[in-house]
């Protein structure tokens, strides 16, 4: 087979969607995307739409793609996620092996263009039980490095959410605290292995201007004496692509964080239970999330508590590259 490497378009999203759909059916990775969700994603300002997201291609035929995203820099590396697939009927024929390389050589690239100055590691997610991925990650030297849980409840029954703390205050989002919520977010992860912090155009990008974004479901704690800054928040999104597939209203918790000077107050479970309530009132089906299996805060047990069970395993693979420049 003479497999033709060629840039997706965004003529060419209608494709691509059908692609990851059959994709989805085999592997089971519990992960739906639509044309207008791709529309988003060739919109993401940290790529170059014509180089960073790849089809392979058999005649006309679609049967592998990669996409490579830069992430910001803490000035200590560059971080670029890494991510690609092939056709299920098509696998066992060596194009999961050009796709990688092609895709690592594009990762290269990025590093050489963006902060050759500097250190850099390629991520990629795939399910832990796909042994054949790690396999051939493993051939390119990426190697498992952590590991999350995608966790989800039912929301039939949903119990009564607890106060809130004295001197604290519970109110939904609203965009004059958008750059609050950032800040917060920041500050809360600050801590965790890996985190880049959020830049603000990453944060228009995929919260405050994201089609998935629910505001009238995301809350903010915030303190009586200065109700303009945010000590603890959950961000709410809803994927339709999810419900067009399985018939299911799902709520997305995004993103839940606390800063660390007021960890220990049980924050982030009142944010989740009082979060379940609004899911419930909203006609949800189901909450979702996920979770770092290593999270320093003890999220797992947090999640487990307000009533997520773990569905699925995923590993993140890592290859470290030395600075481009002595």
């Amino acid at each position: 087979m003479d497999l033709t490497l060629r840039p997706l378009l965004t003529d060419d999203i209608p494709l691509l969607a059908r692609h990851l759909a059959a994709v989805e059916a085999v592997d089971n990775t519990g992960e739906h995307y639509n044309e207008d969700d791709l529309v988003e994603e060739f919109a993401n300002p940290d790529i170059e739409v014509g180089k960073d997201i790849v089809g392979g291609f058999d005649g006309d035929d679609l049967v592998g793609y990669f996409a490579v995203y830069p992430r910001s820099t803490d000035d200590s590396y560059q971080k670029v996620h890494v991510e690609g697939s092939v056709n299920p009927a098509r696998r066992g024929e060596g194009i999961g092996t050009r796709l990688v390389e092609a895709m690592l050589a594009r990762a290269d690239e990025v590093h050489a263009e963006k902060h050759p100055d500097l250190p850099a590691k390629y991520n990629v997610t795939g399910l832990s039980a796909n042994a054949a991925q790690e396999e051939l990650l493993a051939a390119f030297e990426m190697v498992p490095e952590r590991w999350n849980f995608v966790m989800r409840t039912r929301l039939d029954d949903v119990p009564e959410p607890p106060a809130v703390p004295e001197g604290l205050s519970l109110v939904k989002y609203s965009a004059e605290l958008d750059r609050a919520m950032l800040e917060a977010h920041n500050a809360a992860f600050v801590d965790h292995p890996n985190f880049t912090p959020w830049t603000d155009v990453m944060w228009k990008q995929w919260v405050s201007d994201s089609r998935n974004f629910r505001p009238e479901l995301s809350l903010l704690v915030v303190e009586d004496v200065a109700p303009d800054r945010v000590v603890a928040y959950l961000q709410s999104n809803e994927f339709d692509a999810y419900f067009q597939a399985t018939g299911r209203r799902e709520a997305y918790v995004a993103k839940v964080g606390t800063r660390r000077e007021h960890r220990g107050r049980g924050l982030a479970g009142l944010l989740l239970a009082h979060a379940l309530v609004l899911y419930k009132q909203a006609g949800f089906d189901e909450a979702s999330l996920d979770v770092d299996s290593e999270n320093p805060t003890g999220a797992l047990g947090i999640y487990e508590r307000a009533g997520f069970e773990v569905e699925s395993r995923w590993t993140n693979y890592a290859l470290h590259r030395e600075p481009v420049l002595g």
